[in-house]
């Protein structure tokens, strides 16, 4: 059996390229497959919703994800990260900034919007700095 993009929420905007978007938060996660490569835009709110986000763009890649850009940092964004374990990580710059200093305003503003106390907590606990920064 062949499994669509759609058939795991996602929508196929050309070959390789889709996009997910995340209940309840207003988040866009994007997959693009190249050859040998898989690069997932956002990670999603929590480590299990990261976890998703892997398992399906492995599904729909074939491969696991090499490569995770993280776009800004809002918790429904960035908390996922540690989720992809093995990935290289690219973010904006500053996100080294927001993932040592300001990791009680990101837990907190997860809890404010609706995430479990806990889910933030390990989120947060478990977050790294990206490897790469990326400006302009």
């Amino acid at each position: 059996m062949t499994v669509t993009w759609e058939d795991l929420g996602w929508e196929r905007l050309a070959e390789g390229v889709g996009r997910c978007r995340l209940p309840g938060w207003d988040c866009t996660v994007g997959l693009v497959v190249g050859s040998g490569t898989a690069l997932v835009v956002d990670a999603g709110s929590s480590l299990a919703e990261g976890a998703g986000l892997r398992a399906a763009a492995r599904t729909l890649a074939g491969r696991d994800v090499t490569h995770l850009a993280l776009t800004h940092p809002h918790f429904d964004h960035v908390l996922g990260a540690s989720a992809f374990a093995g990935a290289e990580v690219y973010g904006a710059v500053g996100l080294d900034v927001v993932f040592t200093h300001e990791r009680a305003a990101l837990r907190l503003d997860a809890v404010d919007h609706g995430l479990a106390a806990g889910e933030a907590e390990a989120a947060t606990r478990a977050l790294v700095p990206p490897a790469h920064a990326v400006s302009g």
